[in-house]
């Protein structure tokens, strides 16, 4: 993310912490002359985070089914786990990460 331009940071401090003086005269739109407006240019690697993290907020229904079909499982006593599975893919994951 870029951020250019020669902003009023102090007045936007000043408004957000809800400290205003009085006898100063209200703050002048910056397209007068000598001031240029602030600019924003958010990279395609930050709009893809944004894409991405929107998606992993979005609720998923079959996720949630699966986690609370196994917390009863484990409540009820009857969760049984397949160590080899489980092994498995603890040293598929490891190599993975090893790869990348």
């Amino acid at each position: 993310m870029q951020i250019s331009g020669q902003g009023r940071s102090q007045d936007l401090a000043r408004l957000l912490l809800g400290v205003q003086d009085a006898d100063r005269p209200a703050a002048q739109p910056s397209s007068e002359a000598g001031h240029k407006a602030d600019q924003v240019q958010i990279s395609e690697q930050a709009k893809e985070i944004q894409r991405i993290t929107a998606l992993a907020k979005e609720p998923d229904d079959d996720r949630a089914a699966r986690v609370e079909r196994i917390r009863q499982a484990v409540q009820d006593g009857t969760y049984r786990l397949d160590a080899k599975a489980t092994a498995d893919a603890i040293v598929r994951h490891a190599l993975t990460d090893a790869v990348l």
